[in-house]
């Protein structure tokens, strides 16, 4: 049912084969003894990045950074837009707490897009990376495609998703055909 693991390297240390892509991992079988090398090898990784090469963790890290950033960027986005229709008889406070009055709904909107954008995007990444036992570009055009899509299944399908997909459509074509090419 699983494919073979192909033996990868930690980026973050030299020390062996990345123990989170064995067999062991992927079809959760912890019934099975470790093997000596197994052994050395979770030996030889240190904790931090056995948590982070997680895919659950991965994605939590990535919703909560989205989280944070799209609360900035959505406070930041509200300061630009133009004021609304302001009384400018009133005095300067007023006219303050007139054009912010949205921004606690603007700050959490643009929070929970950035939030599901960073979950989809790094868990599907990550899927993909173990499931395919390669991190590499078509990885991050999956994934980005996968992001886009749960952003764009909130809004009404119009022109402007088709011409994205059809874009993305070609450049993974692109990529492809170059990577064909290559060989």
């Amino acid at each position: 049912m699983w494919q073979q693991s192909f033996p990868v390297r930690c980026q973050e240390s030299l020390a062996g084969e990345n123990p989170y892509l064995s067999e062991k991992y992927r079809i959760l079988n912890y019934a099975r003894r470790m093997t000596t090398e197994e052994t050395e090898m979770m030996r030889n990784t240190s904790l931090g990045t056995r948590v982070v090469e997680g895919c659950t963790v991965r994605a939590a890290m990535s919703g909560v950074g989205g989280a944070v950033l799209g609360l900035l960027m959505g406070g930041f986005m509200h300061a630009m837009q133009p004021p609304p229709d302001i009384d400018t008889s009133l005095s300067t406070m007023e006219q303050i707490r007139q054009s912010y009055k949205g921004f606690g709904q603007a700050c959490i909107r643009m929070s929970r897009n950035f939030a599901k954008v960073g979950v989809v995007y790094a868990g599907m990444e990550c899927f993909l990376e173990r499931e395919r036992a390669a991190r590499d570009l078509p990885n991050a055009i999956l994934s980005g495609c996968a992001a886009g899509g749960v952003l764009a299944f909130q809004a009404v399908l119009d022109l402007q998703h088709f011409q994205q997909l059809s874009r993305l459509s070609w450049i993974t074509k692109m990529y492809m055909h170059l990577q064909t090419k290559k060989k």
